[in-house]
């Protein structure tokens, strides 16, 4: 399931301010994180997006991009 979620905020969050707090965990990596800021839940929702892309490209292009020739 990938770019999936579970996403829980803390008490500490102030939505009218946009500020969260809380946990959040990747679905299909297992990967998580406890965020005291909305910056922190922004940067590991830009690192699990760009981690995807890059598997992604990976999957495309295996040989990265090189040419027999290239070799």
């Amino acid at each position: 399931m990938k770019q999936a979620f579970v996403l829980q905020l803390g008490s500490e969050t102030e939505s009218a301010r946009l500020h969260f707090a809380g946990f959040i965990e990747e679905v299909d990596t297992g990967r998580e994180l406890r965020f005291q800021s909305t910056n922190e839940l922004l940067e590991f929702l830009r690192q699990c997006f760009d981690e995807v892309l890059r598997s992604e490209s990976e999957v495309k292009d295996p040989g990265g991009g090189k040419s027999k020739e290239d070799s």
